[in-house]
């Protein structure tokens, strides 16, 4: 089976030029023959909205969410965009397939340091829920919740096979081999493919927002940690890689990490670490 990633360069605001992308990459992706397309973060809005953001959310029952599953008859994909919902707006991945929206993670950890304003203008996402799909048992992360292991832990425990990561990490800390911040996301997918034998997709955006630069750096990994594809940077692209469930089975019984695991004594010890501190 094979899963493209769709390394996209947003226009900041402007939802009906980003749509149009989409189709783009979806229809060169299905020439490709390929059965599955992942967007980057907020694909449909750009990253460094602040006040734009009620202006792009989208409503469940909104035109552009039905433009969206209509679009899906071509190909399953993720995207990324602003959900609004009681009047809250959220960074949200949704994933639509054959018409439908069929999934949305809304996200958890919301950065706000540094150059990060996150939680002025998004609601908190509430928890991390593994599904099953066509494509195997599946977690969505966005970005920051990436940056937190414990995340990639908790759909370890749900055995996630595949664990799509969409990201808008802007370009940070020049080194004699590359950027430090695509390393960090690199080094990051190596180990979580590694030791939870999962698959892993990290799709990361290009261009510019403002004063804010995007390097892509979008790869994917085995569940034995090895890596399969990785994008040019500061290019759109798409990239392609095969997935197998067989090769998930396999790396499980290479390395039986689940089996081995303790889960109700982190429980224990996490109750303990809350109550002491």
């Amino acid at each position: 089976m094979k899963i493209a990633l769709a390394q996209i360069a947003p226009c900041l605001g402007k939802i009906g030029e980003n749509f149009e992308k989409h189709r783009d990459f979806i229809l060169r992706a299905k020439e490709r023959e390929a059965s599955l397309v992942i967007f980057p973060e907020l694909s449909l809005t750009g990253y460094e909205l602040m006040d734009l953001v009620p202006d792009v959310a989208i409503k469940r029952d909104s035109k552009e969410m039905e433009n969206l599953k209509k679009l899906s008859k071509e190909l399953p994909f993720f995207a990324g965009f602003v959900l609004e919902e009681n009047d809250l707006f959220y960074n949200v991945s949704g994933f639509f397939k054959d018409g439908q929206l069929s999934h949305i993670h809304r996200k958890v950890f919301l950065p706000n340091y540094s150059m990060f304003e996150e939680k002025r203008f998004f609601a908190e996402g509430k928890g991390f829920k593994a599904f099953d799909s066509d494509f195997g048992r599946i977690g969505v992360l966005i970005c920051y919740d990436y940056l937190h292991p414990s995340s990639s832990y908790l759909y370890f425990l749900q055995k996630a096979d595949i664990i799509i990561v969409q990201s808008s990490s802007p370009t940070r800390g020049i080194e004699k081999d590359g950027f430090s911040s695509v390393k960090m996301w690199d080094n990051m997918s190596k180990v979580v493919s590694r030791f939870f034998t999962t698959y892993v997709a990290y799709v990361n955006r290009v261009g510019f927002d403002g004063g804010m630069g995007f390097a892509g750096g979008s790869h994917a990994y085995s569940p034995t940690g090895d890596k399969l594809v990785q994008l040019e940077e500061f290019e759109e692209g798409l990239g392609f890689f095969e997935y197998s469930r067989k090769e998930v089975k396999r790396a499980r019984v290479l390395f039986p990490a689940f089996r081995d695991e303790r889960a109700e004594l982190i429980f224990e010890e996490l109750r303990r670490i809350l109550n002491e501190y």
